[in-house]
C-alpha cells in the first residue's frame, strides 16, 4: 500500500467540466532522481552495468545508481523473482530471492556474486542462530495478581481481519458473551470498526448484534506496547482477561528478518501485554511449519506433547519467525504463564460456504497450474483442513480448563494424495497434465521471466530454492524424498470429544463446490468443457 514513487505538481490536472484529469495523471513520467542526484552512484564495472540494466529494465526506470535500494525504487518479491531469473540467464550464478532483501543494493548482490564464485557459497551473513533470537525480555514476569477463575468479560484478539482471524471473532462471539478487543491498523475507532464490519460481512458472519460488542484498539503488532501510549497499554492490560493471539505476517518468501518485527517482536509485546497489572492466560495460534526443520524428516510421529528443539534446517523466514515465537510463548510458560498453543495445518476454504482465501498456497497453486495446464509430478500428501473447523475447535478448546499447558494439533485426518486433487480438478473440466517437476519448473520460470500472469509467479522462489541438507532439494522435493512426520491430534480430538465439531473430509464434492465458488466469484475462468456443454 505504500507508493513506490511521489510526483511533485504545483496543481493538479483537471478537465474542461473541472474533473481530476486521471488520465493526464496516468500520463506523468516518474523520475526518482530528482531529489537525489548528488546521491547517485554510477556502476563501477562491467557486472555492476549488467545489474543495473536489469534492475532498470524490471523497474521501467531510467537508470539505477549502485547503492540504490531496491524496495525503495518500487521493487517487491514478484518483481524481485524476474530480477532473480534474468541473473540467472545473464550471469550464470543462482541468488536466492532472500539475498535481495539481505543485500537490496546493485553494490551488494555484486559483491554475494563475487562470493559465490570464488567460495561457492554465499557469505554466513544470512545464517540465523534461531535459539539466540528465541529469548523472551527478562522484564516479562508474572505480576502478584493471579487469573481469576471465571467466563472473560473482555477478549483480547489479534489478527481478527486475516481469514482465520475473522472466523475466531466471530466464533468468539457466538461462543462467548465477552466483549471483543481487536487489535487493528485504522486511522481511528470509527475506521477500525468499519474494517472489521467489513470483513465479517464480505465472509457473511455479521450480525447487527455484534456492532456493540466489537471494541477496535487502533495500533500495530510490530511497535512497542502495540503502538499504543504507556497509559492505553496499561488500561488495556486492566481490562482484558484473556488473549488470543492469531496476528502474524503470513509470507513465504520473505526472510525471517523481515517478518521478526510482526512475528516475533509482536508475540513479546503480547506476552507482556498478558503479564502486565494482572495474568491474562495467552491462546497462540502457531503453525505446523514449527516442524518443517530438515531433523523431523524422519518419519517420526510428531505428537503434540513434542519439545519444539529443532530449528536446524528450517529454511523460510516465515517457518523460522513462528518458531522463535513459538520458544517465546513456551518461555512465558515456563515463567507461570497459562498458555495454549494451537497449531493448525494447511487451512482452506469455509466447508459450508466455500468462502476461500484466494491468496492461500493451495489456491493460487491450483490456480496456477490451472493457468499453466500442468502440475507437477510430486506426489505430496495434503491434509487440507476447512476453516470453520479450526477456528470452531480453538474457540472450544480455549475454554476448557484442563486444555491450559497443552499443545494442540489441527488438521485433517482425511489426508489426499496431491495426485487424487489434480485428477478431480481434471474431471471438472480443467485439461491439466502431469509434468516432471524439474520441467514444470522450469515453465514456471519461463512465465515469471516473461512478465505473463500466473498465480504462482510471487511465489516461485519456494519451487527452485534449495534447502539446506545433503542431497540439495527444493523444499516441494524435501516433502516428498524425505521421510515426511505424521502429526498426532489426541489432545485435540480428546478435548472435542462430545460436541459436534468434527472435521470434513475433503473429497470431490467439496472441492467441486469450492471450484464453484472460485468460478462464481471471477478468481478462476471457468473451464473450457463446461463452457461448450
Amino acid at each position: 500500500m505504500i507508493p513506490s514513487a511521489f510526483v511533485t505538481l504545483e496543481n493538479l490536472p483537471l478537465t474542461p467540466n473541472g474533473k481530476i484529469d486521471r488520465r493526464a495523471l496516468s500520463q506523468l513520467s516518474v523520475n526518482r532522481y530528482q531529489l537525489s542526484e548528488k546521491d547517485f552512484v554510477a556502476p563501477r564495472t562491467p557486472e555492476e552495468e549488467l545489474l543495473a540494466g536489469i534492475w532498470a529494465d524490471v523497474l521501467s526506470i531510467e537508470r539505477v545508481g549502485i547503492h540504490d535500494n531496491f524496495f525503495k525504487l518500487g521493487g517487491h518479491s514478484l518483481i524481485g523473482t524476474q530480477v532473480m531469473s534474468c541473473i540467472r540467464d545473464t550471469l550464470s550464478v543462482d541468488i536466492p530471492l532472500r539475498q535481495l532483501f539481505e543485500s537490496p543494493t546493485i553494490a551488494g548482490m555484486a559483491q554475494t556474486i563475487d562470493q559465490i564464485r570464488q567460495v561457492g557459497i554465499i557469505a554466513t551473513k544470512t545464517v540465523i542462530d534461531l535459539n539466540a533470537e528465541a529469548v523472551l525480555d527478562s522484564t516479562i514476569q508474572l505480576p502478584a495478581v493471579p487469573v481469576k477463575d471465571l467466563k472473560p468479560k473482555s477478549i483480547f484478539l489479534s489478527g481478527a481481519t486475516g481469514f482465520l482471524g475473522a472466523y475466531l471473532l466471530y466464533e468468539l462471539l457466538v461462543q462467548t458473551t465477552a466483549n471483543i478487543y481487536c487489535l487493528v491498523r485504522a486511522e481511528n475507532a470509527d475506521e477500525g470498526k468499519k474494517r472489521l464490519q467489513s470483513k465479517l460481512e464480505s465472509y457473511f458472519l455479521w450480525n447487527e448484534t455484534f456492532r456493540s460488542r466489537i471494541i477496535p484498539i487502533i495500533g500495530e503488532l510490530s511497535q512497542p506496547l502495540l503502538a499504543l501510549s504507556e497509559q492505553s497499554f496499561q488500561d488495556l492490560a486492566n481490562q482484558i482477561d484473556v488473549i488470543y493471539h492469531n496476528g502474524a505476517l503470513v509470507n513465504f518468501v520473505y526472510p525471517y528478518h523481515t517478518l521478526k518485527a510482526t512475528n516475533v517482536l509482536g508475540t513479546q509485546e503480547i506476552l507482556r501485554l498478558a503479564t502486565h497489572t494482572k495474568i491474562k492466560p495467552v491462546h497462540y495460534i502457531s503453525t505446523l511449519s514449527v516442524f518443517d526443520s530438515s531433523g523431523y524428516f524422519d518419519g517420526r510421529i510428531i505428537r503434540e506433547t513434542e519439545a519444539l528443539n529443532d530449528s536446524e534446517g528450517l529454511f523460510f523466514g516465515y517457518a523460522q519467525s513462528k518458531w522463535v515465537a513459538e520458544k517465546l510463548v513456551i518461555t512465558a510458560r515456563e515463567r507461570g504463564l497459562p498458555v495454549c498453543i494451537y497449531r493448525p495445518g494447511t487451512i482452506v476454504g469455509h466447508s459450508q460456504t466455500n468462502i476461500w482465501n484466494p491468496d492461500d498456497f493451495i489456491f493460487r497453486m491450483i490456480k496456477g497450474c490451472i493457468q499453466l495446464g500442468k502440475w507437477p509430478d510430486l506426489n505430496i500428501t495434503l491434509h487440507l483442513t476447512p476453516v470453520d473447523y479450526v477456528s470452531q475447535a480453538i474457540v472450544h478448546l480455549s475454554q476448557q480448563a484442563e486444555s491450559l499447558g497443552k499443545a494442540f494439533h489441527l488438521l485433517n485426518s482425511h489426508h489426499l494424495q496431491a495426485s487424487q486433487l489434480f485428477d478431480w480438478i481434471n474431471s471438472f473440466g480443467y485439461p491439466i497434465q502431469q509434468t516432471p517437476y524439474h520441467k514444470w519448473q522450469t515453465e514456471l520460470v519461463n512465465i515469471v521471466k516473461s512478465s505473463q500472469k500466473n498465480a504462482l509467479s510471487s511465489l516461485t522462489s519456494l519451487f527452485i530454492e534449495k534447502v539446506p541438507c545433503e542431497e540439495e532439494l527444493t523444499m516441494p522435493e524435501m516433502y516428498v524424498q524425505g521421510k515426511v512426520p505424521h502429526y498426532d491430534c489426541k489432545n485435540t480430538l480428546n478435548g472435542l470429544t462430545d460436541t459436534s465439531i468434527i472435521c470434513p473430509p475433503i473429497n470431490e464434492k467439496l472441492l467441486g463446490n469450492y471450484l464453484s465458488y472460485f468460478i462464481q466469484n471471477h478468481l478462476l475462468e471457468e473451464p473450457l468443457s463446461s463452457v461448450q456443454t
